[in-house]
Parts: structure tokens; C-alpha cells; sequence
């Protein structure tokens, strides 16, 4: 009997690969990396019934050196590496070391370690659950990301992050949070008594036989050159592609449950085979059927499609690739009314991108290297995903070589106009710009710095900077920033094309500046003069404003 299922599964196997068409699956991933000047290389994998069915790589893992990507070459799958993270939570739970509805404060609290939001009327019932699925309602601290600051995993956890101010109530709805993702990782090394990356290495590197994945803060990592590990490239004003050195990544290492792994296609096939296997409680899953169906049930609504300005939706395009809503680590939605589960991750110049449909057993991988100020680059993931699944399932696809990088032309009315930051046309200052000159403060941000250099205003903020300029849309004292992203050795140009925004309260009575409304995606942190952190305070008035100008700005 066992022999008569092996013949049959290995016909099968047969049978899929001898109906794809493996000249038009690579054919797409060719034009849709060679027509879109932000991609300098493309990875993906494509796995059926247990099998890989297409791994391939595009592009140049170095263009400078003239390096093809290959099917080993590394990318940060960033965000991706959060469905680790929530399974090895779930292993925990189904050993009854945690549980989800346990409050942080209570879960800490077992290991001796004291944590719980500070301020007034904080509402310290937030679970794991709630910080796994998004949902706690704090402010995203991401500028933190480019911090520098060296302080210890527990400052940071216990001290700091207890002060992140909230932005809507708890599970009032769906808001995205890295530094979540980055406290359960503490918090699991806590309950399993040795570091998180071990952890994740002894429960699915090894056991799914993911020998080239590893965290950007292995010693190995550094090690990495050529075809090893695909370049990160920025882009200038210029809109050209500047290249930089993978240590940059290592800024996102105090982060590693939150996104800090590296892997490459093959190892994400072995990956995606585990998950479906296991989600569909196989006889030969090595991964516990339970305890990832923990962490595929959706949990909260998502009203906005994540990382991905454009609704690929009937009646403007020919199917529904819907997003709706977000389990642990993973999106949950339909496409051609299929079950997907996805999830995108990000790491300065990398992109990737995991889609599972567990009721056809099929999942897609795709990473690339390259930048592009209007996230596109996502939306060409997002296009070569479908035409997959479409070959796949047999369906005749509704992309081909053209429309896919023509997208999202030739269909009219449609909503995917990228991502938007306005008109960049400057203006002479109304006001002495010496006026704006200090260094302020935030509790839980590093030093925020304003400084003028021949007539231009400057800032420091960590480990990123950049120049001040009043744009035609500023009101009075409001500066609009363009952000210098530094990059080792230096290459870039003097501006990219990613910015912040920047309002100074001032006392007219004194000309002096009170306070300073720091915004950087679509979220505000004010800064004071105060000399410490007990001079912190949050402004109202300045969060008013900021709504205020979001609405002009969309």
C-alpha cells in the first residue's frame, strides 16, 4: 500500500511538471525584471505538492562586478521573518509555557522581568496575541530602526519601549508594528533560556534543512561576497541606482524577530514545503499541524492592502487579490477566490514576498535587490505571483510579457498610482532660519539635532540625517526633509528621494521654538528644548496638525 502511494504521488509529481509551461514562467520573471530599472536582481521559487517545480534567479547579484544572481544568492526576506517568530511562540503555547490571551506584564512578570506601559490611563492588557497580530495600538517608532544607540536588549525592551505613546486604542484596529515582533523575540528567549536566533535554528533551519539562511548578525553574514549575498542599492534624486554595502543591513540586528533573516530561494522552498505540508497535516510534515494553524487564523481586520498602494480588484482588473486580514506573521486573503496566506518583508534594498494557497498546496517566493520611491517594485512581486498561481492551477493567466510591465495599464480606472509624496518645488523661509537651530529631545527617540550650514538647515536623528527645505506646501514654520540614507562606503547622491517632515512650534512672544513635530510615515513624534527626559511630553496640538496635513497631503 505504501509503495502503490509513493507511484501514485511520484505520477502526479510527473504530470504537474510536465504540464508547465517552463518557457513562459521564466519568460515573465525575464521581462518583469529586465523592464523595471529599479530591480537589479530577482530570486524566486515555486513549490506543488511537496516538490519545487521553477527556482531561478535574474539580474545581477553585483552589477558593478558583474555578478549573476544565482539560486544561492542571499536577500533579506525582512518581514517574512515574523511567521518564524510566531511559530516558535506557538510551540510554546501548545507546550503550555505560554498563552496567547496571557498580558505581557503577567508573561514577563513569570521570568522576573518587570514590563508595562508607562503614563496615564495605559492600558496594560495587551497580550501576545495582540502584539503578534498587530493590534496593540502603539506608534511604530520605525525611525528607531536607524537609531545607533547602543543600549542593551533589556533597556531597550523595559525601559524605552514602555514609553512608545499610543496611537489608537487597543484592538481598536489593525496597526503594524515592528518593535512588537522584536519584544516576543526577548520575551522568547526568556522562556527558552538561550538566544532567539539558537531558537529559531534548532526548531526550523535545521529540522527543514535551511543550511544557507542565517540572521544578519552571525558572524557569517559579514563574511558574505559575490554571488553569496545580492547588493542593496538606494536610489538618488536622480532616479539612478546607487549600490552599498550589505553591513548596512546589520542596523536591523537588535531586530531579528521582527526582520532580520537572510535566506535564499532554495532554502525558502524548503521552507514553504514544510508550512503546506504541515497546514495540511501530512503524514510527513516535520512541522506540528496545530501548532501552525495557531498562527494562520486571521485576528484582526486590515482595511488597506500592507506595503502596496494598488487594489488589484474586479471590476477595474479581470480578478480580486484581496488582503483582509492578519493572523501572526502572516496576511490572510483570496485570490481568484483561492485561501492566501502572504506576507512581504523589507531590509534597506532588498524586497521579498511568501504566498501559500495550502488548498492547491502551492507557494510562490520572490526577493529582489533594487530600490524604487514609488514601490513598485511590490506590485511586480505581486504580478509575477499570479501569473504563477494562474500556470499552476491551470487557469489561463491574465498577464503576460507585456501588460506585466506595462501594469497597470492597459486597464482603465484603476486605483495603482504607486506611492505619492507630492510636488518637491522649494521656497525662500519666511523666517530667519538661526531661529530653528538646537538640539531637542523625546523620551524614547535619540537627540534630534538642527543645525545650519551655509543658509541650510540640517538635522541629525541617530543614524540618519538630511537637509531642510520649505516646499510650496509648507505652512509657516514647517520644513519638509529630504533624507540622506547613508550608505558604506558613501555613493549616493546628496539627497534620496525618501523624506520626513518637520513643524516648529513657536513662542511668539520670544521667538523661540517650543517644540518640534517630527513626522515620518504618516505618524508624529514631537520633540522639546528640555534638557531631559522628564521635559518629554506629548503635544496634542501638534498631533491635531499633523492629521490635519496627512489629509491635505492624501
Amino acid at each position: 500500500m505504501v509503495a502503490i502511494r509513493f507511484f501514485l504521488l511520484l505520477l502526479t509529481n510527473f504530470q504537474i511538471l510536465f504540464s508547465i509551461d517552463f518557457t513562459k514562467l521564466d519568460g515573465i520573471c525575464t521581462a518583469a525584471t529586465a523592464c523595471r530599472e529599479g530591480i537589479a536582481s530577482f530570486s524566486i521559487s515555486a513549490v506543488e505538492d511537496s516538490s519545487s517545480v521553477f527556482v531561478n534567479a535574474y539580474g545581477h547579484a553585483n552589477k558593478e562586478e558583474n555578478i549573476s544572481a544565482t539560486n544561492e544568492t542571499r536577500f533579506s526576506i525582512g518581514s517574512i521573518s515574523k511567521s518564524f517568530t510566531a511559530y516558535l511562540a506557538s510551540t510554546y503555547v501548545q507546550e503550555g509555557k505560554l498563552q496567547w490571551d496571557q498580558t505581557l506584564t503577567e508573561a514577563f512578570a513569570e521570568y522576573g522581568v518587570e514590563f508595562a506601559l508607562v503614563g496615564p490611563d495605559r492600558d496594560n492588557s495587551v497580550t501576545i496575541l495582540d502584539a503578534l497580530s498587530h493590534r496593540t495600538g502603539l506608534k511604530s517608532y520605525d525611525w528607531l530602526l536607524l537609531d545607533g544607540r547602543n543600549y542593551s536588549t533589556s533597556y531597550w525592551m523595559t525601559i524605552l519601549l514602555p514609553h512608545f505613546e499610543q496611537a489608537i486604542p487597543v484592538r481598536y484596529m489593525f496597526a503594524y508594528n515592528n518593535w512588537m515582533y522584536s519584544l516576543i523575540g526577548y520575551l522568547l528567549e526568556l522562556v527558552g533560556g538561550k538566544p532567539f536566533e539558537d531558537q529559531i535554528k534548532e526548531t526550523l533551519f535545521d529540522p527543514l534543512g535551511m543550511t544557507e539562511s542565517m540572521f544578519v548578525s552571525d558572524p557569517e553574514y559579514r563574511k558574505l561576497s559575490g554571488e553569496e549575498i545580492a547588493v542593496p542599492y538606494k536610489e538618488g534624486v536622480d532616479g539612478k541606482l546607487y549600490p552599498d554595502s550589505p553591513s548596512v543591513m546589520e542596523y536591523i540586528a537588535f531586530h531579528n524577530a521582527a526582520g532580520g533573516i537572510i535566506s535564499t530561494a532554495d532554502d525558502m522552498a524548503k521552507y514553504m514545503v514544510a508550512l503546506l505540508e504541515a497546514h495540511n497535516n501530512s503524514p510527513n510534515s516535520v512541522l506540528d499541524h496545530y501548532t501552525l494553524l495557531n498562527i494562520t487564523q486571521p485576528h484582526m481586520f486590515m482595511e488597506h492592502q500592507l506595503g502596496d498602494s494598488c487594489k488589484i480588484e474586479t471590476p477595474s482588473f479581470p480578478v480580486n487579490d484581496v488582503q483582509w486580514g492578519y493572523a501572526m506573521g502572516y496576511i490572510v486573503g483570496y485570490y481568484r477566490n483561492m485561501h492566501v496566506l502572504n506576507h512581504g518583508g523589507s531590509g534597506y534594498g532588498h524586497y521579498a514576498m511568501i504566498s501559500l494557497i495550502p488548498e492547491k498546496n502551492l507557494g510562490i517566493f520572490t526577493a529582489l535587490s533594487g530600490y524604487d520611491s514609488n514601490m513598485l517594485q511590490h506590485q511586480v512581486q505581486r504580478l509575477v505571483y499570479m501569473y504563477f498561481i494562474d500556470s499552476l492551477v491551470g487557469v489561463e493567466p491574465w498577464l503576460n510579457k507585456s501588460t506585466v510591465c506595462s501594469f497597470p495599464e492597459p486597464w482603465p480606472n484603476n486605483s495603482c498610482t504607486g506611492y505619492q509624496d507630492g510636488p518637491l518645488d522649494p521656497i525662500e523661509p519666511e523666517t530667519n532660519l538661526s531661529l530653528y537651530v538646537g538640539t531637542y529631545h523625546n523620551y524614547v527617540y535619540p537627540e534630534l539635532v538642527i543645525s545650519l550650514d551655509d543658509n541650510t538647515l540640517k538635522f541629525v536623528l541617530g543614524n540618519g540625517n538630511g537637509t531642510l527645505i520649505r516646499n510650496v506646501n509648507d505652512g509657516p514654520h514647517e520644513f519638509t526633509a529630504i533624507i540622506n540614507v547613508p550608505t558604506d562606503p558613501p555613493k549616493l547622491p546628496d539627497q534620496s528621494k525618501q523624506r520626513c517632515h518637520f513643524i516648529f512650534f513657536v513662542e511668539d512672544s520670544e521667538s523661540k521654538v517650543k517644540e518640534v513635530l517630527f513626522s515620518y510615515m504618516s505618524e508624529g513624534y514631537t520633540f522639546v528644548t528640555g534638557s531631559s527626559h522628564a521635559d518629554v511630553r506629548f503635544s496634542s496640538l501638534g498631533l491635531a496638525i499633523l492629521i490635519l496635513l496627512l489629509t491635505f497631503y492624501s
